[in-house]
This record gives C-alpha cells, sequence and structure tokens, in this order.
C-alpha cells in the first residue's frame, strides 16, 4: 500500500493477481460521479507517479462520498461509555487503508483492550464541532458546502502541485 502525502492524496496497492488499486478524490456531486473526467484524473495520479505504468487496462472503477471531518482527523470512539456503541469515521480520502486499520482498533476496544495508543485524540474524543459557535455556523452554511468543497478541491489541487 502506497499513499503520498499531498492534501488531496492518491493512494495505490498492487492486488493478489498483480494488478493494481488506485484511489483518490472523485466528484462533489454523486449526479456527476460518472463523468469521465474523475476517472481520467486517477489515471493522470497514476501516470504522473508511475510512468511505467502508462497504457495499462482499467478494469473497475467505483466511487462514494469523501469521509472527512471537521478537523481532518478520523475517530474511531465510544462517544458514551454508558452505551454500547462505538463509531469509525472521518477517514479523510484514507479509508480503503484507514478501514482495516480502525476496524481492528475499534474490535480491541470493544473487547474491553486498554492500550496506550487509545490515549490518542482520534480514540477519545467525539466527533463534534468545537464549539456551539461553529455548530450553528457550518447549519447556516450547510447549503453552501458543494460549492466549498469544490474550491477547496481547486485550492489544495494547487497546493499539492506547487510542493
Amino acid at each position: 500500500m502506497i499513499t503520498d502525502t499531498r492534501t488531496l492524496r492518491f493512494y495505490y496497492r498492487r492486488l493478489p493477481d498483480n494488478r493494481v488499486q488506485i484511489g483518490s478524490r472523485s466528484s462533489i456531486t454523486g449526479a456527476d460521479a460518472p463523468n469521465p473526467v474523475h476517472m481520467a484524473k486517477l489515471v493522470d495520479g497514476l501516470h504522473h507517479k508511475f510512468p511505467a505504468l502508462k497504457g495499462i487496462q482499467i478494469d473497475y472503477s467505483w466511487w462514494g462520498w469523501v469521509d472527512v471531518s471537521h478537523d481532518m482527523m478520523p475517530r474511531i470512539t465510544q462517544p458514551d461509555p454508558a452505551q454500547a456503541i462505538y463509531y469509525a469515521v472521518g477517514y479523510g480520502g484514507n479509508g480503503v487503508s484507514f478501514s482495516a486499520h480502525a476496524g481492528r482498533r475499534m474490535a480491541q476496544r470493544i473487547a474491553g483492550q486498554h492500550l496506550k495508543v487509545f490515549d490518542l485524540p482520534i480514540y477519545n474524543s467525539p466527533l463534534e464541532y468545537p464549539n456551539v459557535f461553529n455548530a450553528v455556523r457550518a447549519e447556516a452554511f450547510a447549503p453552501f458546502r458543494r460549492v466549498g468543497q469544490r474550491f477547496l478541491y481547486h485550492w489544495y489541487h494547487r497546493q499539492d502541485e506547487q510542493g
């Protein structure tokens, strides 16, 4: 498994049958997801990182919503210790690779293991807005999220390509 350090990450993984899995961000809306421009971005990213793979056959593609938290950090937590409810969310574009890790850590927590790693904020802080003002502001601007996301995708892309 390989991932880069860009804000808009690409990840690559060699599969057991010697095929390559690639992934990254996709469209801003579900209606635009089948647009071929998104697949072209993935393939261009693969060729940029691995020029020798130009011309390989692409067998499958799929897409889904990006799971990003407000602070860009994942959470694997039990929000209320009085309830047997846990969640793992906010993978921020690393869902395929991080989900296996999150599942293992969540199973350890459910089994009652107490590991030093659980002292990290991603294991003991809930996914919530830092204060009431931010929560109200987030709800007020909810109809404009996709516009903001489109702007951020362009901004992050510029930053990634300049660095």
